[in-house]
């Protein structure tokens, strides 16, 4: 077994689906926020708690998606390893 298969392995069954979550904790982490400051609007200290977990996940969501931009990067650089 070569290191391209090696690497190849590695990306298709732990890192991909570790990346999924990740983003699909981060999306549902955003929507909490969101609804939590929508339902709380009338309750001041509970709508800033709904804002601050709309920040963080915005934030999250960011890291996210650049890590995929260099995983995809890394994917172009070493021909296709990472999908």
């Amino acid at each position: 077994m070569n290191s391209d298969a090696v690497i190849k392995g590695i990306a298709d069954n732990i890192l991909t689906p570790i990346y999924e979550v990740v983003a699909a904790l981060a999306v549902v982490y955003f929507l909490y926020g969101g609804v939590k400051f929508i339902i709380d609007m009338n309750n001041p200290d509970e709508k800033n708690t709904g804002r601050q977990h709309l920040l963080w996940g915005l934030v999250g969501l960011f890291i996210i998606f650049s890590i995929g931009g260099i995983m995809g990067g890394f994917s172009s650089f070493f021909g296709g390893v990472f999908k």
